[in-house]
């Protein structure tokens, strides 16, 4: 029963050659449904009022190898920027390179604060609170 399970499409799914034709033959697609299926579910869990659930969802999604390919086709191909540098610098633009950034994405899975604005509150005084600054003793 294996076998014939392994036949209609079940199993780990086979590796993805980096040849230029392979970024190709990606079915789109089935990876556009996958993508928005995960995303509907984290919406319908978020509605729902599942935090516990929402979090496993979100971080499955972050993990996707789907999600992945997805993020960069729409950066170095769909969207209007796909020729502007980002701020290292680099267009991706052969499919052997596109392979390379989809491996590279999966190394930091927890997002950074971009900046941190002083917004000015009335009855307060103008000192911002700094994480290194703070002492809690």
């Amino acid at each position: 029963m294996a076998i014939a399970s392994l036949k209609k499409g079940f199993g780990k799914p086979k590796p993805i050659k980096t040849t230029n034709n392979a970024w190709k033959a990606i079915p789109w697609t089935k990876v556009q449904r996958k993508v928005f299926k995960l995303q509907k579910s984290i919406f319908q869990a978020a509605k729902s009022g599942q935090d516990a659930k929402v979090r496993r969802l979100q971080r499955l999604l972050v993990k996707s190898y789907y999600a992945r390919l997805l993020a960069v086709r729409r950066v170095t191909q769909d969207n209007q920027g796909k020729k502007t540098a980002g701020v290292d610098g680099v267009r991706v633009i052969s499919p052997r390179q596109r392979f390379e950034l989809v491996k590279n994405i999966k190394g930091n899975l927890k997002a950074k604060p971009l900046r941190r604005v002083w917004i000015p509150k009335p009855g307060r005084d103008e000192k911002s609170w700094n994480r290194n600054s703070h002492n809690p003793r």
